[in-house]
C-alpha cells in the first residue's frame, strides 16, 4: 500500500504543467471555533474553487483547510502534538502548504477564530517531500538538500563530513529511486516549477 502511495505522489513531480493561476495575494481562510466559515481574503473564493472544484453550489473549502485547522484544536487538547499543517498537490506539479494559527488579541483572552493560509510550497519544502515520496534515505535526502542549497559536489562533501565518492554514490542512489538523469533534471523535479 505504502510503495502505491508513494508511486501516484512521485508522479505529481513529474506531471504535465496545469494552467491554474498561482495565487498572487494572501490566500487566508478565516474559520470559528465550530469550522464554520466567517470571513476569507478576496482571492480566496476563486482560488479555493480551482483547488477543489463544489458540486451543486456547496462551499469550495477543501477538507486539508479543515483538517488542518483540527489539527490546530488537537495540539491545544493536548490530544496531538504535531503542527498545524500540510502539504497539498493542486495540479499539475504544483503543491501547496496550508497552515493553521488562532487569530484573536491574547492580552484579552479573545482567541477564537482559525485562520487558514493557503501558499505555494516553499522549494526546499518541496524538496523535502520529493526525497519522502521517492523513500530516500536520510543521508540520500541531506545530500539532495545540499544540492538544493545549490552545493556542488566537493562542497557536499566537506558539509556532511564524507568523501567526494560517497556523494557521487548517494547520488546514483538517488538517480535510481528517482528516475532522474542528471542533476538538472533531480533538482527541477524536486524544486517545483
Amino acid at each position: 500500500m505504502t510503495a502505491a502511495i508513494r508511486r501516484c505522489l512521485a508522479a505529481t513531480f513529474t506531471a504535465p504543467p496545469a494552467d491554474r493561476p498561482q495565487p498572487g495575494s494572501p490566500v487566508v481562510l478565516l474559520l470559528g471555533p465550530d469550522l464554520s466559515v466567517h470571513a476569507q481574503t478576496p482571492q480566496t473564493d476563486r482560488y479555493l474553487r480551482l483547488l477543489v472544484p463544489p458540486e451543486d453550489g456547496r462551499s469550495p473549502v477543501p477538507a486539508g483547510a479543515y483538517n488542518v485547522a483540527a489539527q490546530l484544536l488537537a495540539a491545544e487538547a493536548g490530544v496531538d502534538d504535531h503542527p498545524a499543517w500540510a502539504r497539498v498537490h493542486v495540479a499539475g506539479r504544483r503543491w501547496v502548504t496550508l497552515s493553521a494559527a488562532r487569530i484573536g488579541d491574547e492580552r484579552a483572552g479573545r482567541h477564537d477564530d482559525i485562520a487558514v493560509a493557503i501558499e505555494n510550497c516553499a522549494p526546499l519544502d518541496r524538496a523535502d517531500l520529493f526525497g519522502r515520496v521517492h523513500g530516500l534515505t536520510g543521508r540520500e535526502a541531506q545530500v539532495l538538500a545540499r544540492l538544493a542549497a545549490g552545493d556542488d559536489t566537493r562542497t557536499a562533501a566537506r558539509i556532511l563530513h564524507v568523501t567526494e565518492y560517497t556523494v557521487q554514490d548517494h547520488l546514483k542512489a538517488i538517480f535510481g529511486k528517482t528516475g532522474a538523469h542528471d542533476r538538472r533534471s533531480l533538482l527541477a523535479a524536486a524544486l517545483g516549477p
